[in-house]
């Protein structure tokens, strides 16, 4: 009898030495619902990316449509915030100054240096011929050139050059009309929507393309300074801006797709030839327009005066800008 009684004296104190543990554990476990456990996220972060045009008027559209698909990306992405910021390079090179860089960076060609950015791996999509990526920035949009004739019923008449590099590729002279006044323009395709679409004074205007060439293109980089999740989370929102579905879309603000898989579906019927004329493209390197651009414009404004030895100088250079990825 007395050793039954120690053995219970044992056990009783064994479950008083243990029993408010597992009390606590098991009612812990009785009142957790699991309809308000907070499920880990796989992605976190609120992210800024800078869209960086050469002049400002170009800045709106590009803007609206990246915050579109931003917002979008974030609706299959909870935690992840993405803020989108429209500016002029004048802007930019401000910001720069005061140390205010953002996580990414979409840029047109000349618009951004190459040390800012991060080295990244090539994404995997199918690029219309002529187009590239490099070792830290990949495209997404393009736009190019065309002519606009106001009336194409009349003769002749006053000519209007976008800018003196399209004027001196073209081998044009100076302008000797107001852009609005001209008969004839040779101007970017979004500016040229514009006029056909705002100005009663281009009602009748036809396109007609010049060729395959263009500066006009949009970049995407990751800031170099990024954190290796902001980056996975800039990666994956860069591959949902190429998929098929969002490239489609660009062709709602005068932009071509860069995937050789989505045909462009221009908003007027005349640009079914300029749309033909840039199913292969012909561009330059972003990083090499960025540091030759003010030279190439020097020689371009002498050669458009007459100068001939400027002339070949703005011709080699501008062939040697270009990158021929096939050959």
């Amino acid at each position: 009898m007395k050793i039954l009684q120690k053995i219970g004296c044992v056990l009783l104190l064994a479950f008083l030495l243990f029993s408010p543990r597992w009390l606590i554990l098991n009612a812990q476990r009785a009142y957790e619902d699991p309809r308000f456990v907070r499920k880990e996220r796989t992605q976190t972060g609120t992210i800024v990316l800078y869209h960086i045009v050469r002049h400002r008027p170009y800045c709106g559209s590009i803007t609206a449509w990246l915050t579109k698909q931003a917002e979008a990306f974030e609706k299959k992405h909870k935690g992840v915030y993405l803020t989108v910021e429209g500016m002029d390079e004048a802007t930019f090179a401000e910001r720069l100054e005061y140390g205010r860089r953002a996580d990414a960076y979409s840029f047109f060609s000349g618009s951004l240096y190459r040390d800012l950015l991060k080295p990244t791996e090539a994404h995997a999509l199918p690029l219309k011929d002529g187009l590239f990526q490099t070792d830290c920035c990949v495209p997404y949009a393009f736009t190019g050139y065309g002519k606009l004739l106001k009336d194409p019923s009349g003769q002749g008449g006053a000519q209007y050059y976008a800018n003196d590099l399209l004027a001196a590729r073209l081998f044009g002279g100076l302008n000797d009309a107001e852009e609005g006044k001209a008969q004839t323009l040779f101007v970017d395709l979004r500016r040229g929507g514009d006029l056909v679409r705002y100005s009663d004074g281009f009602a009748l205007s036809e396109w007609e393309p010049i060729d395959s060439f263009t500066d006009a293109v949009c970049w995407l980089g990751i800031d170099r300074d990024a954190s290796d999740e902001t980056a996975a989370i800039l990666t994956a929102f860069f591959d949902f801006l190429l998929t098929s579905e969002r490239q489609q879309t660009l062709s709602t603000m005068g932009m071509f797709s860069v995937r050789a898989d989505v045909k462009d579906e221009p908003i007027d019927a005349q640009m079914k030839a300029i749309c033909r004329t840039y199913a292969s493209v012909v561009t330059v390197d972003p990083f090499r327009w960025y540091t030759e651009y003010e030279a190439l414009c020097a020689d371009a404004a002498l050669a458009r005066a007459g100068d001939e030895e400027a002339k070949r100088r703005f011709t080699n250079r501008l062939q040697e800008l270009c990158v021929h990825p096939t050959e």
